[in-house]
């Protein structure tokens, strides 16, 4: 019986967030994408009493039949004051989100297995302060925000680790029940940001290099060639820094490799010790962060891409996103509209 009571209750909960999602789609129906940036006008703020607004009204409710039934005018003075307060509120809840101007802040890019933190930038364009604001996209919220007169401020929210991939935000909501928490104001908003997540690096162990433009032999005997010392110039890879040089001399100084071209390592898939596909982009993450660290020039290959040598953020930023762009098409993020856990 109880197993049959619960099974009841998860089929009206979907049933009801499927009736929820459908009630949503056709308010915004008109709303078209909002690309980057938005600024909310009256058409796109909703507005309806909370819990204890609906407490409030149905106090007022028997205040008025006692008010009319006694025939006392100073309950027909405190039933109408709260009224007045009551409808005062309906504007000033409504005014702190008009005018508001929204954008979407670039997503830094994470790895898999970590926390992924999303950010909209709130702007006042009408000369008041904002106050008590909430960013919420499914079950997750931000702390409260305010905005100073003709000033902005950031509304970031932290959501939960994903898998490799690249994702568009979902459906957002902005909203406050300020100032008597009475009545809540809300608008959906439809800003795109691109969401990049890195495969989560994994040690391959002995794998290294793919068979590339020259042998282990051939390694060996460059590692034997003597090095070359120059002063440093921008841009060069830290990891080739002579750290001891520094602290004797006081100077920045580069080791740099004679034999040049042939220094370059080439990350390959099929030297990758694995069979599935998300291990094999894990450690060749591994590799692309590992050559970063030592300062050397790597290429990428692919089954169906090959990332040209070369060395700097920029290299490390390409072979990244190429991997976790790798045969994935770009999905809504997964956020549910309920949790069961902290919503920060």
């Amino acid at each position: 019986m109880r197993a049959g009571s619960l099974a009841l209750h998860k089929r009206f909960r979907s049933h009801g967030h499927r009736l929820r999602e459908g009630v949503i789609r056709w308010v915004t129906r008109r709303h078209r994408d909002d690309g980057s940036e938005v600024t909310l006008g009256r058409d796109r703020i909703y507005i309806l009493p909370t819990r204890a607004g609906y407490t409030l009204l149905a106090i007022l409710g028997v205040m008025l039949l006692g008010a009319i039934n006694y025939s006392n005018n100073m309950a027909f003075l405190l039933t109408f004051l709260l009224v007045g307060i009551g409808h005062n509120a309906i504007w000033y809840t409504h005014r702190n989100l008009l005018g508001l101007k929204v954008s979407a802040l670039p997503a830094t890019p994470t790895f898999a297995g970590q926390p992924l933190t999303i950010s909209l930038r709130l702007a006042d364009t009408r000369g008041r302060d904002r106050e008590a604001l909430h960013l919420r996209i499914g079950g997750y919220t931000s702390e409260p925000v305010a905005v100073p007169a003709r000033g902005q401020q950031t509304a970031s929210l932290t959501l939960p680790a994903l898998g490799r991939g690249i994702y568009h935000l979902p459906r957002q909501r902005l909203d406050t029940r300020y100032p008597l928490g009475i009545l809540s104001a809300w608008t959906w908003l439809g800003l795109n940001t691109e969401i990049l997540v890195y495969p989560q690096p994994v040690d391959p162990g002995a794998a290294h290099a793919g068979p590339g433009d020259e042998a282990d032999a051939q390694r060996r005997q460059d590692a034997s060639t003597p090095d070359h010392i120059r002063p440093y110039r921008p841009g060069d890879p830290p990891g080739r820094i002579l750290w001891k040089a520094l602290a004797r001399t006081g100077k920045l100084h580069i080791r740099e490799t004679v034999a040049g071209g042939r220094d370059t390592l080439w990350i390959d898939w099929s030297a990758m010790p694995a069979s599935d596909t998300e291990t094999r982009l894990s450690m060749l993450c591994h590799q692309i962060l590992a050559a970063e660290a030592e300062g050397r020039a790597w290429g990428l290959r692919l089954p169906d891409q090959t990332l040209p040598p070369g060395q700097g953020p920029a290299q490390r930023e390409r072979g990244l996103r190429a991997l976790a762009e790798f045969r994935f098409e770009p999905i809504p993020l997964p956020i549910k509209e309920s949790t069961t856990g902290t919503k920060k």
